[in-house]
């Protein structure tokens, strides 16, 4: 009687017996990978992970320029915080305006028709806030 062929993959440094179609497909993800890492050898492909050391990841080491610092997004949300408490010092009129145009992104042309004033007179307006709040923001 012939004896039936055992399959064994090592996984994490230790031995498994699995079945004859999970051998078959484990060698076959394992020649694939190493044919990926060696087209990418050839084609001067360089991976993060060549920088690893036993201290930092080699991904961590490589600065994202994409990203802004820390330190900006923390100074943009106290300017957006400091210009908030600005804007509830305005008047209601002041205040109505700035909602108008920055958050409802509405034209000064729009504001015309809707109030009646001129659009002249919308943007001297609008010029007189900015100063404004330039100012309070400077203190």
């Amino acid at each position: 009687m012939a004896e039936k062929k055992k399959y064994i993959i090592k996984v994490q440094n230790q031995l498994i017996q699995v079945s004859e179609e999970i051998y078959v497909t484990y060698h076959q993800m394992k020649r694939r990978e190493i044919y990926l890492e060696e087209r990418d050898k050839a084609n001067g492909v360089f991976y993060y992970s060549a920088l690893d050391t036993e201290e930092i990841n080699g991904e961590d080491a490589i600065p994202d320029t994409n990203s802004p610092c820390v330190e900006d997004v923390i100074v943009d949300k106290l300017l957006v915080e400091k210009l908030h408490k600005c804007i509830d010092m305005l008047t209601k009129e002041e205040q109505s305006l700035v909602f108008s145009i920055y958050f409802e992104g509405k034209t000064q042309t729009e504001i015309e028709k809707e109030t009646g004033i001129k659009q002249q007179t919308i943007s001297y307006r609008e010029l007189q806030i900015r100063k404004k709040l330039k100012i309070m923001l400077e203190k």
